[in-house]
């Protein structure tokens, strides 16, 4: 067997390189709805859907739970505020700490772009059987948890 020191790293065939590079396309791909027809970046979106699912977070929990740094998330709750689609609410224990909530106009956005985002995730698993599909989330489950035991190691 050959050591990892003698094998030569081809870029298209590490997982890693493939799976960013697979994200962002599918990312971009997506991003057309939501910039295009809505006017939200990336960023927006996220915040957005996040605070759709969890009714109330700070800007620090959304850019934990979302992996975008603190910059991003600032430009994307200003942002989203000057829509109209935020509610902020500063936290009772600690005044440094704001909690974001959507309007009623962030919630009908969010309720607009939902469907066609479902449609244009239902139009790239057409590539998927069922098993593959279950075998491809299988798999993402996995490498999330091993690259847990790999970060807390």
């Amino acid at each position: 067997m050959t050591s990892n020191t003698d094998r030569t790293l081809i870029l298209d065939r590490f997982i890693a390189y493939r799976m960013v590079n697979l994200a962002k396309w599918m990312s971009d791909s997506c991003s057309e709805i939501y910039t295009d027809e809505f006017g939200l970046t990336i960023a927006e979106w996220r915040i957005l859907a996040r605070l759709a699912e969890h009714e109330q977070l700070n800007a620090r929990d959304i850019g934990e739970i979302t992996f975008m740094d603190k910059t991003k998330v600032s430009r994307g709750v200003k942002l989203l505020d000057s829509k109209g689609y935020l509610n902020k609410e500063k936290s009772e224990e600690d005044s440094r700490v704001t909690f974001l909530s959507l309007t009623d106009s962030g919630r009908e956005v969010y309720h607009e772009i939902v469907p066609k985002a479902l449609n244009w995730e239902s139009r790239l698993l057409k590539a998927l059987d069922v098993t593959e599909y279950r075998d491809l989330v299988m798999i993402l489950d996995k490498l999330e948890k091993q690259l847990s035991v790999i970060d807390d190691g």
